[in-house]
Protein backbone atom coordinates (compact mmCIF):
# COMPACT_ATOMS: atom_id res chain seq x y z
CA UNK A 1 0.00 0.00 0.00
CA UNK A 2 3.20 2.53 1.44
CA UNK A 3 4.80 1.85 -2.59
CA UNK A 4 1.32 2.80 -4.06
CA UNK A 5 0.96 5.94 -2.25
CA UNK A 6 4.76 6.89 -2.77
CA UNK A 7 4.06 6.43 -7.03
CA UNK A 8 1.06 8.50 -6.65
CA UNK A 9 2.54 11.06 -4.80
CA UNK A 10 5.70 11.13 -7.26
CA UNK A 11 3.62 10.99 -10.48
CA UNK A 12 1.56 13.96 -8.96
CA UNK A 13 4.76 15.97 -7.43
CA UNK A 14 5.86 15.67 -11.57
CA UNK A 15 2.33 16.93 -12.55
CA UNK A 16 2.48 19.97 -10.75
CA UNK A 17 6.23 20.89 -12.01
CA UNK A 18 4.88 20.72 -15.10
CA UNK A 19 2.02 22.84 -14.28
CA UNK A 20 5.12 25.30 -12.75
CA UNK A 21 6.78 25.57 -15.93
CA UNK A 22 3.50 27.43 -17.73
CA UNK A 23 4.54 30.61 -17.82
CA UNK A 24 1.12 32.02 -17.11
CA UNK A 25 0.33 29.71 -14.33
CA UNK A 26 3.81 30.53 -12.63
CA UNK A 27 2.98 34.14 -12.87
CA UNK A 28 -0.32 34.33 -11.39
CA UNK A 29 1.27 31.73 -8.69
CA UNK A 30 3.97 34.70 -7.94
CA UNK A 31 1.01 37.48 -7.97
CA UNK A 32 -0.69 35.44 -5.90
CA UNK A 33 2.19 34.70 -2.91
CA UNK A 34 3.50 38.47 -3.97
CA UNK A 35 -0.26 40.07 -3.03
CA UNK A 36 -0.62 37.73 0.28
CA UNK A 37 2.73 38.86 1.46
CA UNK A 38 1.67 42.19 0.90
CA UNK A 39 -1.52 41.71 2.81
CA UNK A 40 1.22 40.51 5.47
CA UNK A 41 3.48 43.14 5.57
CA UNK A 42 0.89 45.63 5.67
CA UNK A 43 -1.03 44.09 8.51
CA UNK A 44 2.37 43.85 10.42
CA UNK A 45 3.24 47.56 9.70
CA UNK A 46 -0.13 49.25 10.37
CA UNK A 47 -0.26 47.09 13.95
CA UNK A 48 3.12 48.73 15.18
CA UNK A 49 0.73 52.00 15.31
CA UNK A 50 -1.94 49.98 16.79
CA UNK A 51 -4.26 50.52 14.02
CA UNK A 52 -5.92 47.54 12.32
CA UNK A 53 -6.23 47.67 8.04
CA UNK A 54 -9.38 46.24 7.62
CA UNK A 55 -11.01 48.89 10.01
CA UNK A 56 -8.76 51.26 7.56
CA UNK A 57 -10.23 50.08 4.90
CA UNK A 58 -13.86 50.38 5.75
CA UNK A 59 -13.08 53.91 6.65
CA UNK A 60 -11.25 55.04 3.69
CA UNK A 61 -14.04 52.86 1.76
CA UNK A 62 -16.72 55.50 3.23
CA UNK A 63 -14.82 58.55 3.09
CA UNK A 64 -14.18 58.24 -0.37
CA UNK A 65 -17.86 57.31 -1.39
CA UNK A 66 -19.40 60.10 0.40
CA UNK A 67 -19.55 59.14 4.01
CA UNK A 68 -22.55 56.60 3.54
CA UNK A 69 -22.81 53.61 2.37
CA UNK A 70 -24.96 50.51 2.98
CA UNK A 71 -23.36 47.13 4.91
CA UNK A 72 -24.26 45.43 1.09
CA UNK A 73 -22.19 48.15 -0.77
CA UNK A 74 -18.88 47.93 1.55
CA UNK A 75 -19.49 44.36 1.15
CA UNK A 76 -19.31 43.80 -1.76
CA UNK A 77 -16.61 46.79 -2.61
CA UNK A 78 -14.19 45.07 0.14
CA UNK A 79 -14.63 41.17 -0.85
CA UNK A 80 -15.35 40.58 2.70
CA UNK A 81 -18.43 38.60 4.01
CA UNK A 82 -21.44 39.94 5.06
CA UNK A 83 -20.36 38.68 8.42
CA UNK A 84 -16.87 39.83 8.85
CA UNK A 85 -17.61 43.10 7.90
CA UNK A 86 -20.57 43.15 10.55
CA UNK A 87 -17.75 42.20 12.98
CA UNK A 88 -15.92 45.04 11.86
CA UNK A 89 -18.66 47.58 11.98
CA UNK A 90 -19.39 46.75 15.65
CA UNK A 91 -16.08 47.48 16.56
CA UNK A 92 -15.32 50.93 14.88
CA UNK A 93 -18.94 51.89 16.13
CA UNK A 94 -18.39 50.45 19.13
CA UNK A 95 -14.97 53.17 19.09
CA UNK A 96 -17.46 56.00 17.90
CA UNK A 97 -15.75 55.87 14.23
CA UNK A 98 -19.08 54.87 12.49
CA UNK A 99 -22.84 55.25 13.04
CA UNK A 100 -25.35 53.06 11.48
CA UNK A 101 -29.12 54.66 10.88
CA UNK A 102 -31.63 53.27 8.97
CA UNK A 103 -31.58 54.11 5.81
CA UNK A 104 -35.59 55.01 4.47
CA UNK A 105 -38.72 53.59 5.60
CA UNK A 106 -37.33 49.78 5.66
CA UNK A 107 -36.57 49.29 8.97
CA UNK A 108 -34.18 46.60 7.61
CA UNK A 109 -32.06 48.22 5.47
CA UNK A 110 -29.59 50.53 7.53
CA UNK A 111 -26.59 52.87 6.01
CA UNK A 112 -22.97 53.44 7.70
CA UNK A 113 -22.18 56.86 8.50
CA UNK A 114 -18.53 57.43 9.18
CA UNK A 115 -18.30 60.33 12.01
CA UNK A 116 -16.28 63.46 13.08
CA UNK A 117 -14.39 61.30 14.98
CA UNK A 118 -14.07 58.92 12.29
CA UNK A 119 -12.72 61.46 10.04
CA UNK A 120 -10.47 62.90 12.45
CA UNK A 121 -8.75 59.47 13.00
CA UNK A 122 -7.89 58.70 9.58
CA UNK A 123 -6.60 62.65 9.23
CA UNK A 124 -4.37 62.00 11.96
CA UNK A 125 -3.25 58.60 10.95
CA UNK A 126 -2.82 59.14 6.73
CA UNK A 127 0.71 59.75 7.02
CA UNK A 128 1.28 57.07 8.34
CA UNK A 129 -0.94 54.90 5.89
CA UNK A 130 1.16 56.42 3.00
CA UNK A 131 4.23 55.71 4.37
CA UNK A 132 3.30 52.27 5.17
CA UNK A 133 2.07 51.92 1.90
CA UNK A 134 4.78 53.10 -0.42
CA UNK A 135 7.50 51.59 2.29
CA UNK A 136 5.77 48.32 0.91
CA UNK A 137 6.92 49.06 -3.01
CA UNK A 138 10.37 48.86 -4.22
CA UNK A 139 12.20 51.89 -5.87
CA UNK A 140 10.65 51.51 -9.58
CA UNK A 141 11.20 53.94 -12.07
CA UNK A 142 8.32 55.67 -13.12
CA UNK A 143 7.75 53.68 -16.33
CA UNK A 144 8.18 50.86 -14.08
CA UNK A 145 5.52 51.72 -12.04
CA UNK A 146 3.24 52.63 -14.88
CA UNK A 147 3.71 49.65 -16.25
CA UNK A 148 2.91 47.60 -12.92
CA UNK A 149 -0.22 49.59 -12.79
CA UNK A 150 -1.69 49.22 -16.44
CA UNK A 151 -1.04 45.34 -15.86
CA UNK A 152 -2.71 44.97 -12.80
CA UNK A 153 -5.69 47.08 -14.01
CA UNK A 154 -6.17 44.64 -16.60
CA UNK A 155 -5.94 41.59 -14.37
CA UNK A 156 -8.29 43.40 -12.03
CA UNK A 157 -10.49 43.87 -15.24
CA UNK A 158 -9.99 40.26 -16.12
CA UNK A 159 -10.82 38.76 -12.63
CA UNK A 160 -13.98 40.93 -12.01
CA UNK A 161 -15.47 40.00 -15.03
CA UNK A 162 -14.79 36.30 -14.51
CA UNK A 163 -16.00 36.74 -11.03
CA UNK A 164 -19.26 38.31 -12.06
CA UNK A 165 -19.95 34.99 -14.20
CA UNK A 166 -19.19 32.75 -11.38
CA UNK A 167 -22.21 34.65 -9.37
CA UNK A 168 -24.85 34.09 -11.72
Amino acid sequence: MTEKYDDSLESLAGDIRAMGADLRFNTGVQLLNTGLLLDKYIDMRVRRYSLNRSRLDVMHTLIIHGGTLKPTDLSKMLFRSKQTLTGIIDGLERDGLVKRELAGKDRRTRKVIITRKGLDSIRANLPRTLEISNSAMPALSEEETQTLRTTLRMIRKHLLSQTKNFAK
